[in-house]
């Protein structure tokens, strides 16, 4: 059984239907109780079309669309359908492999309808099939050749809000830049702009975040619209919270004039009721790690996303993209001077693995974190149980004064009668081969 999702929630750009002022405002045009009658026809054609070929149903919304007043309504509410509708091939049979079945046995084409069973009799037996089925299985893994088995059955106002979702995911495809004026969690949107790896400029004032600039990441060379479909995937984010208002420049090119022409896009929280009900959840079910506040640190403020207790050590976590390994590396060491910071990065499946990075796949695993905390931030406790504070701190001293030098360090510790594999780890540093060579890194 396949459901049918089409890849995007978006509709293609020439779908987008919008209202633009001559003060260069634009607006999506959202679908109201009022206009349930687009929805009850086009329901009306796929429920007509139960059993039937997506074929059948694609040629009748045709029909529909010369009929309506307003073609591009009923061909993206004909992709909702489409997306969300169960559809299934007339046979459950390996198409291709039957299909070179059925032409190696029919070599010379059949006259009449007993030459065909005859010639099909070895393929009747392969596959457990009958003529009909055979046929009706021969270009069953061809997309206009499913059946549609079940109708999205949503709520009609449901299916509305649906819809006036995806006007503005369409409209965001040409975002060139959007700003965050108001959020009731600036965390939550923090921590999914860098997810979805734009860059953002934070606007403070009394060490009091105001707005949030976002971008794409060649933002500074070029004004370029091929990130919409991050801003399509933030805006999903941002209209779950309670409050939030966005400004966003649109880029939108004129067909007939050929001309291209950049509009403010508008919107806020009050258009909440005309999208699909969803509240977002970022609850954190662990008591040792919680949500944090803005990080004001010499008139700078800087986001983390979580604070990690781990021995009565205040941690703090940035969740980052991978694109900025290099720019989370000089806030790093930055930032270490006066507190516990790590990076964790979010990757995909398909993302090379960030070798000796903290990195999760697709999410974080909270306790799997705490472990690698622990390990991190645990060393000078195991080393107590063998050195008093004194003896620690002497050493740490000593090797911070001979830092970078390997060797050196390699032998002070060697002449102490330490491990250097068990000492420097438990002290902050981190060891790795380049070569032959054994190099000694600060963590």
């Amino acid at each position: 059984m396949a459901l049918q999702r089409g890849g995007e929630k978006v509709f293609p750009s020439e779908l987008m239907i919008t209202r633009k002022t001559k003060t260069g405002l634009i607006f999506p045009v959202f679908l109201s109780e009022e206009n349930s009658d687009y929805i009850q026809s086009v329901f009306n054609v796929f429920n007509n079309n139960i059993n039937n070929k997506k074929e059948n149903i694609e040629k009748d919304l045709k029909e529909l669309e010369m009929k309506s007043s307003n073609t591009k309504i009923i061909k993206a509410l004909s992709l909702v359908f489409f997306r969300n509708s169960v559809f299934e091939p007339a046979v459950e049979v390996n198409a291709e492999f039957l299909r070179e079945d059925v032409f190696r046995a029919a070599r010379i084409p059949p006259i009449d309808f007993e030459d065909k069973e005859t010639i099909l009799k070895p393929v009747e037996e392969k596959y457990g099939l009958s003529v009909n089925e055979i046929i009706d299985g021969l270009y069953s893994d061809k997309d206009s050749e499913l059946l549609l088995k079940t109708i999205y059955s949503k709520d009609f106002n449901e299916i509305a809000r649906i819809y006036n979702l995806g006007q503005v995911e369409t409209i965001l495809l040409k975002c060139l830049e959007m700003t965050i004026i108001n959020s009731s969690d600036w965390n939550y949107i923090l921590r999914s702009i860098k997810r979805l790896g734009l860059l953002y400029k934070t606007t403070t004032k009394n060490n009091k975040l105001e707005s949030i600039r976002v971008t794409g990441p060649t933002a500074m060379f070029e004004k370029t619209e091929r990130y919409g479909n991050r801003f399509a995937f933030l805006i999903e984010k941002l209209y779950t919270l309670n409050e939030w208002n966005i400004e966003a420049d649109i880029k939108i090119k004129d067909k007939y004039e050929g001309t291209t022409k950049t509009y403010k896009l508008k919107l806020s929280d009050n258009i909440s009721y005309y999208l699909p009900e969803k509240h977002y959840n970022d609850e954190i079910k662990y008591d040792f790690i919680k949500k944090s506040e803005p990080l004001v640190i010499n008139n700078n403020v800087y986001f983390p996303d979580y604070i990690m207790n781990i021995n009565s050590k205040k941690i703090y976590i940035n969740i980052s993209n991978i694109k900025y390994i290099k720019d989370d590396e000089i806030l790093s060491k930055e930032l270490k001077k006066s507190v516990n910071w790590e990076t964790v990065y979010i990757i995909s499946e398909k993302d090379k693995k960030p070798k000796d990075y903290i990195y999760f796949i697709n999410d974080i695993d909270f306790i799997s974190l705490k472990k690698i905390m622990e390990d991190r931030y645990n060393g000078e406790n195991k080393l107590k149980k063998e050195l008093d504070d004194s003896s620690i701190g002497a050493i740490k001293i000593e090797l911070e004064k001979l830092y970078p030098d390997t060797d050196k360090m390699i032998n002070y510790i060697e002449s102490q009668g330490l491990v250097p594999e068990r000492l420097l780890p438990a002290l902050g540093y981190r060891l790795k081969w380049r070569g032959i060579d054994l190099l000694i890194e600060k963590k």
